[in-house]
């Protein structure tokens, strides 16, 4: 466990220079049909194995922290089965081009970063788990097919299969008749949670998905959290920036700081944006989100003006 959490630190540390100290940029192939990734030197950071399918055109520069492209590295086709939920089709890299995950193919692309997490799929085994966006595996990939994560947890599924409605663009997962089927609630740690009939003092959460009650997981763990968190809620840029989501949604510390990151990272479970705020130790408020360079908040509502 330390050495993973080592591991993961200097990858953050090295992502962090590796943004500042290198810019990339997309370039196509003559026939217009692959893309990859260059750097400011035109070496190949990552190889045109990739259609042309995306946010950038050809020689626009990519800023990204992490770098989502359709298709599978070297050539290799994306492995369908009908049947199987964990299905994925993108690869995410970082910005070196060593190849992160391969995130869980959903509405038509990449998995949506949600609650500082992202689904990806296992190609060997054909297994779901949990990731966190930069590459550290959160929940191994041990089940047939996970929701979303959702207030610090999601439901976990084995013995379970594809079904597709009528019309062939909508599907939901069913009872495989050849496999035990199994059910339940994971936290974001990967720990089996059983809910509770009836809210307590250590059991607060009502969660949305089977209406039982677990443990807050994104509980402030100090005064000096409680506070954090009452000073951002109060912040008027903090407010326009969360603007389209639900006004009664409770923020949550999703990330603490690290030697590597030192922010704490705010949102609240029920936005779909990929905007966050971050804190650093002398409170100062930055716009963050997953993909893009962190900015002084004010500046980065000022720009989307």
């Amino acid at each position: 466990m330390v050495r993973k959490i080592v591991t993961f630190t200097l990858f953050l540390l090295n992502l962090v220079a590796s943004a500042q100290s290198q810019k990339l940029y997309l370039f196509v192939t003559a026939d217009s049909l692959k893309q990859g990734v260059r750097n400011q030197e035109g070496a190949v950071v990552i190889p045109a194995d990739h259609p042309v399918i995306g946010y950038w055109s050809a020689d626009e520069l990519i800023a990204d922290s992490i770098i989502d492209f359709y298709g599978m590295p070297h050539g290799e086709q994306p492995d369908f089965d009908s049947l199987r939920p964990a299905y994925t089709a993108n690869t995410t890299f970082d910005r070196s081009g060593k190849v992160l995950y391969h995130p869980f193919f959903f509405d038509n692309g990449a998995d949506y970063i949600q609650e500082g997490t992202r689904r990806y799929v296992d190609r060997k085994t054909g297994k779901m788990g949990l990731v966190h966006p930069y590459g550290k595996v959160l929940i191994p990939a041990l089940y047939d097919f996970i929701s979303p994560l959702h207030d610090g947890y999601l439901m976990a599924y084995n013995g379970v299969q594809r079904q597709t409605e009528a019309g062939g663009e909508h599907w939901r997962i069913v009872p495989d008749p050849k496999k035990k089927y199994e059910a339940f609630v994971l936290n974001k740690e990967g720990k089996k949670v059983k809910g509770r009939m009836k809210g307590s003092q250590d059991a607060t959460l009502q969660w949305a998905s089977d209406s039982l009650y677990y443990p807050d997981f994104y509980r402030a763990v100090d005064v000096k959290e409680e506070k954090l968190l009452a000073r951002v809620q109060q912040d008027p840029d903090v407010q326009r920036l969360f603007a389209g989501a639900a006004t009664d949604a409770p923020y949550y510390i999703l990330e603490r700081p690290t030697a590597a990151f030192p922010y704490y990272i705010i949102g609240h479970s029920q936005q779909y944006s990929f905007s966050y705020v971050a804190v650093d130790e002398h409170g100062a408020r930055y716009h963050f989100d997953y993909y893009k360079p962190m900015m002084p908040l004010k500046a980065y509502l000022k720009s989307i003006q």
